[in-house]
């Protein structure tokens, strides 16, 4: 906006149409995977506090179903062929690498746990945090904001992050080896004072994000949305006294925006597109019940290397007799996760030409292709 237009009151038309209305693809599906995707996290918090016996019950489910689903869709843009010729200019980033990520992440479970535990905590959140501040800036886009929202964006969610995360650090024990299983003191005082301050940071965003629509005459509610819901992700920690609950309430939402990101691209760029047709992608794209069916099947089988420690923990006796496949099938599990959180890096790096035309061009509304 010029600033004769801003003197003089009148908002820009640009500031007046949006793309796409502000929504990454439509309200319906920006609903259900972006803006609306905290719903998720809300569940299983509610069912942690309504019924504690069902919260473990409950975070297996959400983590074969959400987490692990999530983790072995990347596999799937390896099967592109589009996005398979340019990973194979760098083999070693794209393939050597993530090999490595796998069997260090084996080695060091084996030999120190704690310390695998703590890193996978780290670089989950890391990948989740820099997923949200991604997502704000497709947002941010649609709204075209300045710069200097985008920086303002990124570095609240970011801050929410260390806040609740410190605090989890904290309250949980996790430096001390504490089992993710085990219920802890909720700790009131200072989950108190840890949500004043993330209400502070949401109170900025929402300041800002009204203070800036009301000179520009519109205001981008799809960024405040979810911007709020990148500050609030993490919230589930002040509530829930069990590490493993409260760690995946608080993801949920990082996991149904990874399958909108996918199921996007998958419905906008394989239907119909005869340069896929005899592609599997293209064939799985026909029917998107088998895809989706062949995604849990994995994921279940993903499951069964994260279930030998999860009974061994209970069980002295079984952990003494079969300590190191116990852990080396952890360390797997967490190797996955490496794996996946470091090729999201590299697979969603839209300053890349090629990564922009085989990913970012089709985040849109499929009812418009």
């Amino acid at each position: 906006m010029s600033p004769a237009r801003m003197a003089s009151g009148t908002p820009a038309p640009a500031a007046l149409a949006l793309p796409g209305g502000g929504w990454i693809a439509n309200p319906g599906w920006d609903a259900t995977f972006f803006v609306g995707s905290l719903a998720l996290g809300i569940v299983l918090t509610t069912i942690a506090l309504a019924a504690p016996s069902l919260a473990i019950p409950a975070t297996i489910a959400g983590g074969i179903l959400f987490a692990n689903t999530h983790n072995l869709v990347t596999g799937f843009f390896f099967l592109d062929a589009e996005n398979l010729t340019y990973y194979r200019r760098f083999p070693h980033w794209y393939f050597t690498v993530p090999l490595l990520l796998l069997t260090s992440a084996m080695g060091i479970t084996l030999v120190a746990p704690i310390l695998a535990f703590v890193m996978h905590f780290f670089f989950t959140n890391w990948h989740v945090i820099r997923q949200s501040v991604g997502i704000q800036k497709l947002y941010l886009g649609r709204a075209k904001a300045a710069e200097v929202e985008r920086k303002l964006d990124a570095t609240l969610i970011y801050a929410a992050g260390v806040v609740l995360n410190g605090f989890a650090l904290w309250k949980y024990g996790l430096l001390s080896g504490t089992s993710p299983l085990a219920t802890v003191d909720g700790q009131p005082a200072a989950a108190l004072v840890t949500a004043g301050a993330v209400a502070l940071l949401g109170a900025i965003l929402t300041g800002r994000v009204l203070w800036v629509g009301r000179r520009a005459g519109r205001v981008a509610w799809q960024r405040l949305a979810f911007g709020l819901t990148g500050i609030a992700m993490y919230s589930p920690y002040l509530v829930i006294d069990n590490l493993a609950c409260a760690f995946l309430a608080g993801l949920l939402p990082h996991y149904m925006q990874y399958h909108g990101i996918f199921w996007l691209v998958g419905r906008n760029k394989y239907p119909g597109n005869p340069r896929y047709a005899d592609s599997w992608l293209g064939k799985l794209a026909q029917d998107f019940r088998v895809w989706v069916g062949l995604v849990v099947v994995a994921a279940f089988a993903m499951g069964l290397l994260r279930a030998p420690h999860f009974l061994a923990e209970k069980s002295p006796a079984l952990m003494a007799a079969y300590h190191t496949p116990v852990m080396l099938t952890l360390g797997a599990f967490y190797g996955l996760g490496w794996m996946h959180f470091y090729l999201d890096g590299l697979l969603f790096r839209f300053r890349y030409p090629e990564v922009r035309a085989a990913i970012l061009r089709y985040l849109k509304d499929p009812r418009a292709r």
